[in-house]
């Protein structure tokens, strides 16, 4: 029989956190209320000895947590520690309780990134170490961009990019389209105090035959129509920040030219035969090199110069608590959102990620006439995804048979490692896909990047 702790974890859970080297609290990622015009409206807030969510003042009085909230029953929600991790359970509230879109009508145990939604509010389960709650706590104290994060893995890597932000290192961000690497490459230059201009390139959609004049520049008659010397994009961040967006698109002979660069701070513009040294700081980032995280289409003595630990920022489906901040930022011009949307929001995976949320938030906010962003005007993807969570019926399911080695050895690679988004992927708990683990010797760290 597994041992359980105070707090309710099993032996095993306890084992993979000293595996992990930091113990972890369970708390409640609270993002809301769905009222736009209370943006700044988040709370962490630990579930270790349980909680208790109703409507009422906004107060927090031990394990009972009040939200002016009229979707709310009295007493509307319970999260109870029990043998093995934390139950969730409804007080019989009118409107219902949500977990990962589906009504809730039983019991049901949390597993790491449950996504909960209660009227108008959302929250995600998690359990985050020490230095995560820090991060998260400078976070709201002193955001890095334009909206907090409460993400703890983004906050993690947030924090380290404000303590880098004060150096002169060259950095390299990876990160899925939209996730928002130019928006923390401009917040890097803010937070560097260089006095210089923030200059942003596309490697990408620059034409192949003008990409080293473009960014270099040329001398007076370098070429045929070279009437008078043009500036490169290079000497026009003298004194601030460049970033080399897409960079992974750039030819190895311009890779090349740009190590030449970095080494030594001094261009040579075509046609000119003397080099010119510039003060700027180089910033870098890519969509992740077709995929992989390695670097495989950067020559590696560009690689190791910008950085061999790349900053790797989380894509949105990873990160649902983030969604009610960002969107009460998006959505200027609705003063507040329905619950139906509010929780098609939360669920949709959001490909392209933060880009693709401002379009469709400001998009619905145009059409909300009376204020109110309603299902209707999301786009279809997106309500869509409130069906595909639809509430689930009293009968049960019989569960599906224990899954093999070489099944479970596939799920771990799918999901890097991540317990609990396998546990999902075969809707069991996670203390059970850990058992199963165990039995098989598989060891989950192996397949974390």
């Amino acid at each position: 029989m597994a041992s359980h702790s105070d707090d309710g974890s099993t032996l095993l859970e306890r084992t993979a956190e000293t595996a992990t080297g930091a113990a972890r609290t369970p708390v409640l990622l609270l993002f809301g209320p769905a009222a736009l015009t209370a943006p700044g409206f988040r709370r962490v807030l630990p579930v270790g000895e349980g909680l208790t969510v109703g409507r009422g003042p906004l107060t927090t009085v031990g394990t009972v947590l009040g939200l002016p909230d009229g979707l709310l029953s009295r007493t509307h929600l319970r999260i109870n520690p029990a043998r093995g991790g934390y139950d969730l359970e409804d007080s019989g509230s009118l409107n219902g309780t949500y977990v990962d879109g589906r009504r809730l009508t039983e019991p049901r145990r949390l597993a790491d990134g449950a996504l909960l939604s209660f009227g108008h509010h959302a929250a995600v389960f998690r359990r985050i170490t020490a230095d995560e709650r820090r991060a998260i706590d400078a976070e709201l104290a002193e955001p890095l961009g334009p909206v907090a994060t409460v993400s703890p893995r983004l906050a993690v890597t947030l924090d380290k990019l404000r303590r880098l932000a004060r150096t002169e290192a060259e950095l390299l961000l990876v990160g899925e389209t939209g996730v928002g690497k130019e928006v923390y490459a401009r917040a890097v230059h803010r937070a560097s105090g260089r006095p210089g201009p923030f200059v942003a390139i596309n490697c990408g959609a620059l034409p192949a035959e003008l990409i080293e004049s473009e960014l270099f520049g040329y001398a007076r008659g370098a070429h045929s129509t070279a009437t008078a010397a043009k500036p490169g994009l290079v000497e026009a961040a003298d004194g601030g920040t460049l970033l080399l967006d897409e960079i992974a698109e750039l030819p190895a002979r311009l890779q090349a030219k740009l190590f030449r660069f970095l080494q030594g701070r001094e261009i040579l513009p075509l046609g000119a035969t003397h080099p010119r040294r510039v003060d700027v700081r180089v910033l870098a980032a890519t969509s992740g090199f077709g995929g992989d995280t390695t670097g495989a289409s950067l020559r590696p003595d560009l690689l190791a110069r910008l950085g061999a630990d790349p900053i790797v920022l989380p894509p949105l489906r990873e990160r649902a608590e983030d969604i009610g901040p960002l969107l009460a930022h998006f959505a200027s011009g609705a003063q507040e959102v329905e619950p139906a949307a509010f929780r098609a929001l939360c669920l949709y995976l959001w490909p392209l990620n933060v880009r693709e949320l401002e379009s469709c938030v400001r998009r619905g906010a145009a059409l909300a006439t009376d204020g109110v962003l309603r299902l209707e005007q999301l786009p279809a993807a997106v309500s869509e995804a409130l069906t595909r969570g639809a509430p689930i019926t009293a009968s049960r399911r019989t569960p599906r048979a224990a899954p093999g080695r070489g099944e479970l050895e596939a799920l771990l690679r799918e999901h890097r490692g991540n317990v609990a988004h396998v546990a999902r992927s075969l809707d069991r708990r996670w203390n059970v896909v850990w058992r199963w683990l165990v039995r098989h010797e598989l060891e989950p760290e192996r397949f974390r990047e």
